[in-house]
C-alpha cells in the first residue's frame, strides 16, 4: 500500500508511480521488472492479487483462484521471512545487484556453456534451501531484492523520522524539510505511511481503512497529497527565505579583499596576504626570512613542484630586476620554477626576459583572479559555518 518506483525511486500510495511515464509495449513481466511499483509489503504484488477475467469468469472461478493466490502468498511470505536473514539482505547488501540481465536463463539450473550472474546463483541457493516458487515464479526474486532494499531505506527513514515528530502535523513537517531539504518531494507518501504505522495520529488526516487489506486502494487520497505538497512548498520556500535573512544579517562584507585594499598594503603585508591567495588555491606555502633571502619571498609547492616567488607591490610598473631576482632565486634555491606577483604590471623588458627564461608572471589583471576566488571562499566558509551552527540540509537526507 506505499510504494517505492523502481524508475524514479519515489514514494508514493499508488499502484502506478505518477510521475512516470507508462512504460513501452512488450513483455508485461519484463516492463514490471525494469520499472515497477516496488511495494513496503511484498504480499501487495500484483501476482498475488486475483486479476479480473470477465463478470462469468470471476462468479465461477474468483473464490477457488484467490484462495490457491492466498495459499502461494502465505507460502513465499513465509519462506522469505525465514530467509530474509541473512540470505536476501546480506545478497542486497554485499552483491552489487543489477536486476535481471540479458542472458540470465528464465529456467533455473545449470547450462551449456553456462555464465552465471549472482542473481542466477542466488536464486539456486534459495531453491536449494526450499524456495521452490522461484521456480514458477521467475521475475518474484528481483522484485523480493527490490523489497528487501526498500525496507533498509525505510529503517534508516523512520529512525530519522522519529527524531522530527512535533505536537502538530505542521510542526513535524518543517523539522523534517528543514533537515531533508527538497527531498519531501520525493519522500512526502512515505513520512504520512511512517505516522499511519506508528499510529502517530493528526486531525488533518484522515487516511482509508481499507487500505491495508486491499490491493490498489490509497492509503490518503491524492487531492489530499497534493495539498499537502503544496503547504510543504511553502514551508521550505519560508525556511530558505529565513536562512538567506540570516545570511545577510550575520555576513561582514569587510572580510572582503579588493585591490584597493591590496594597493594600499605596505611590502610585508603584501607577503603575508599572497600566502593567504596561495592557500586558497591549494598550495603549500612556505615564508622567508625577511631580509637576506636572496630574491625569494614565498615558497609555494603543489603536485610536487616547488615555486618561488617574488612579490613587488607597487604604484609603478615593475622592470626588469624583479625578474632576475626570480631567476637568481630559482637557481640558488633549486626551485621548479619562479614567479613575480605585483599588484601593478610590468615593463616590455620584463616581460620579454621573463619569456625568455620561463618566469611566470602575474600581474594586476590575474591578481584580481586569485582575489576573486578568495573572496568566494570566504562566502563558502560563512555559508557552511551558518549550515552547521542552524542544522540546514548538509547533507541532504538520503533513504538510499
Amino acid at each position: 500500500m506505499i510504494y517505492q518506483c523502481s524508475s524514479c525511486n519515489r514514494t508514493s500510495f499508488q499502484t502506478a508511480c505518477p510521475w512516470c511515464a507508462p512504460a513501452p509495449t512488450g513483455d508485461l513481466d519484463q516492463k514490471l521488472v525494469a520499472a515497477q511499483q516496488v511495494p513496503l509489503d511484498p504480499s501487495f504484488y500484483p501476482e498475488f492479487q486475483y486479476q479480473t477475467k470477465g463478470f462469468l469468469k470471476d462468479f465461477l472461478g474468483k473464490k477457488k483462484e484467490q484462495a490457491q493466490l492466498n495459499d502461494l502468498l502465505r507460502s513465499v511470505l513465509r519462506k522469505y521471512s525465514e530467509l530474509k536473514k541473512p540470505y536476501f539482505a546480506n545478497f542486497f547488501h554485499t552483491v552489487n545487484h543489477r536486476g535481471i540481465e540479458q542472458d540470465d536463463a528464465v529456467t533455473p539450473g545449470a547450462r551449456v556453456n553456462g555464465s552465471y550472474s549472482n542473481r542466477e546463483l542466488f536464486r539456486e541457493v534459495l531453491i536449494r534451501k526450499g524456495f521452490t516458487e522461484l521456480e514458477e515464479l521467475p521475475y518474484l526474486l528481483d522484485k523480493l531484492l527490490l523489497t528487501t532494499g526498500f525496507n533498509a531505506a525505510y529503517l534508516g527513514f523512520s529512525n530519522e523520522i522519529s527524531r522530527h515528530i512535533q505536537g502538530s502535523l505542521f510542526d513535524s513537517l518543517r523539522s523534517w524539510i528543514e533537515e531533508a531539504g527538497t527531498t519531501f518531494r520525493d519522500d512526502l507518501s512515505l513520512f504520512f505511511y511512517f505516522l499511519w504505522n506508528n499510529d502517530i495520529q493528526y486531525a488533518e488526516l484522515e487516511y482509508d481503512a481499507q487500505a491495508s487489506s486491499t490491493f490498489g486502494t490509497p492509503l490518503l487520497a491524492s487531492r489530499t497529497l497534493q495539498n499537502w505538497l503544496h503547504t510543504c512548498e511553502q514551508i521550505h520556500f519560508d525556511i530558505l527565505v529565513h536562512r538567506l535573512a540570516t545570511k545577510l544579517e550575520h555576513f561582514d562584507p569587510n572580510q572582503f579583499v579588493t585591490m584597493y585594499h591590496v594597493d594600499a598594503m605596505n611590502g610585508y603585508d603584501f607577503e603575508k596576504f599572497l600566502v593567504k591567495i596561495f592557500q586558497t588555491a591549494g598550495y603549500d606555502v612556505e615564508e622567508t626570512k625577511l631580509s637576506g633571502d636572496q630574491g625569494a619571498d614565498l615558497f609555494v609547492t603543489r603536485f610536487g613542484k616547488k615555486i618561488v616567488i617574488q612579490a613587488k607591490n607597487y604604484s609603478g610598473t615593475v622592470g626588469n630586476a624583479a625578474v632576475q631576482e626570480a631567476i637568481a632565486a630559482k637557481s640558488f634555491y633549486g626551485c621548479d620554477e619562479a614567479m613575480v606577483v605585483t599588484n601593478s604590471s610590468f615593463t616590455r623588458s620584463a616581460i620579454e626576459l621573463a619569456d625568455a627564461a620561463a618566469v611566470r608572471l602575474i600581474g594586476r589583471r590575474d591578481l584580481q583572479g586569485y582575489l576573486d576566488d578568495h573572496n568566494q571562499r570566504i562566502i563558502e566558509q560563512f555559508r557552511l559555518d551558518g549550515e552547521n551552527s542552524m542544522g540546514l540540509d548538509t547533507p541532504e537526507f538520503a533513504t538510499e
